[in-house]
């Protein structure tokens, strides 16, 4: 990207003029003003949008190039009607000093506030799993849901005038008690006290240091409040495929890894920089080798899959090359590397999609991967590496293999409301329980916000068929309302799981 003032260099005009001498290349100050009422027109076409919408999911991300750290912000929602997921691209900002809590939580109060996004609206805010993320949630999402209680008024000492001037009356009767050597001291003491003795409320000083303290730190942080947080399922599946693997600690198993993917990387590190095997290695195997990147694990599966694809191709290369070629073992441990870890890739390129991925995705995908793994019980080189895996996904999706936990229910909720699962990948009596209870809930909000009012027309005959209905309650016209409400609400949940 270059800057605005390029447009004013005499080899741009000529090269724009050169083309058809129909071209106008306007000034630095007219491409400047273009670009500032393009971006008010989107951001006001955006709070448009997000106000027309019951709820928004926001993602974020801090990333640095060039010395420089920016702060991206994305927007989806579901549109009701057609149930299609609509992204847009909400901030790209410059955040400057360190990235602590402190600078996130600002940064990303500041841009929902230029969008005028309520946080009530966002049901999430997805993050990578960096500490310094969740610390700003911790904090600063507390401030809206947690309700600090009321103190209890013997847990404190107030310190005031009469209870100075009553301390001060137990010690001098202490002293009219005290006996022996030191009695003639104190009497002394209290004798010769001077009259003018001024009290001094310690509470009031107290409370008005920590008052301006407190002052103090929370001008900064008054206005900031963020919305839930949840952490990205596809990075988290990142790190149980890296971090979690790396902590193997079996050694048969470091022995043949380290010494086939060492093989591999020479490999790799040779066709990068040199053009000669490059084009040596693409005459043999007619293809190119796609080189892994430290920010992808994918990628490493996918360039260890096609070396195994050209396995024969690639042993004459390696001669060629004059590299060290792979044992017919550490062939064999690759084999079962892809075989291992195809499902964790597989699942993760289906929960890193734009278009048909969601929540709901994510309970069943766990689910079914670590029941695949386990599944996998005759393996002579990476057994140690599936135990990690499995380890890695019940540590780092604890919630999800324990549905109790409150942390699972939204998790549980999407994954029964989806379609393509329903109630086949957990219990069902657990499932419906909580997925009809969840409907009676929202269900409840809408009879409130439309006021209820609206009444059946079966209500009519009901003095005629009196003497076959159950006789209700007197005061059963609002709760036979309710119960209908609820009735109707879980049939239709019934009905959607049918």
């Amino acid at each position: 990207m270059k800057l605005i003032s390029t447009c004013e260099k005499p080899s741009f005009k000529k090269l724009l003029t050169g083309l058809t001498n129909d071209n106008f290349v306007p000034n630095r100050r007219i491409i400047r003003n273009e670009l500032v009422n393009k971006y008010n027109d989107y951001v006001n076409y955006l709070i448009v949008k997000i106000s027309m919408q019951k709820y928004i999911c926001v993602t974020t991300d801090i990333w640095s190039s060039l010395n420089k750290s920016y702060l991206g912000m994305t927007m989806y929602y579901i549109e009701e009607n057609t149930y299609q997921r609509f992204s847009y691209v909400i901030a790209c900002r410059r955040i400057e000093g360190s990235h602590n809590y402190i600078n996130i939580a600002k940064s990303i109060s500041d841009i929902l506030t230029s969008y005028k996004i309520d946080v009530k609206k966002i049901s999430h805010t997805v993050t990578d799993n960096a500490s310094n993320f969740g610390k700003a949630f911790r904090i600063y999402s507390q401030q809206f849901t947690a309700e600090l209680p009321e103190p209890t008024a013997n847990i404190y000492l107030t310190l005031n005038d009469r209870s100075i001037n009553q301390l001060i009356d137990d010690i001098d009767q202490s002293a009219e008690n005290i006996s022996g050597p030191d009695s003639e001291f104190i009497q002394n003491y209290m004798d010769n006290e001077p009259d003018d003795i001024e009290v001094i409320n310690v509470s009031d000083i107290l409370s008005n240091y920590e008052d301006t303290e407190n002052e103090n730190n929370d001008n900064e942080d008054v206005d900031i409040i963020l919305s839930t947080h949840m952490t990205c399922s596809a990075h988290t599946l990142n790190l149980v495929a890296t971090t979690d693997t790396a902590k193997i600690t079996d050694l048969s198993y470091k022995k043949i890894s380290r010494s086939a993917f060492g093989k591999l990387s020479s490999f790799w590190n040779l066709l990068s920089r040199s053009t000669v095997a490059s084009d040596l290695t693409y005459k043999i195997c007619q293809s190119k080798f796609p080189i892994n990147v430290v920010t992808r694990w994918n990628s490493f599966f996918d360039s260890i899959k096609k070396v195994i694809l050209c396995r024969i191709k690639v042993i004459d290369c390696s001669e060629q090359l004059k590299l060290c070629k792979l044992k017919v073992t550490e062939w064999n441990f690759l084999v079962e590397y892809i075989k291992v870890m195809e499902p964790l890739t597989t699942e993760l390129d289906k929960l890193q999609g734009e278009k048909s991925c969601y929540l709901g995705y994510v309970a069943p995908t766990i689910i079914t991967m670590r029941h695949i793994l386990m599944e996998q019980t005759h393996l002579v080189y990476c057994a140690a590496l599936s135990k990690a895996i499995i380890k890695g996904l019940e540590k780092r999706y604890y919630f999800i293999f324990d549905l109790k936990d409150p942390k699972s229910k939204p998790y549980i909720l999407a994954a029964v409301s989806h379609p393509k699962f329903k109630m086949d990948w957990m219990p069902q009596q657990f499932s419906e329980e909580l997925f009809i209870s969840e409907c009676n809930e929202i269900g409840s909000l809408i009879d409130i916000e439309t006021g209820n009012s609206t009444v059946s027309d079966d209500d009519s005959d009901d003095d005629f068929y009196s003497s076959l209905l159950p006789s209700s309650p007197s005061s059963g016209s609002f709760d036979s309302s309710c119960q209908r409400s609820d009735n109707m609400t879980s049939v239709q949940g019934l009905s959607f799981l049918n």
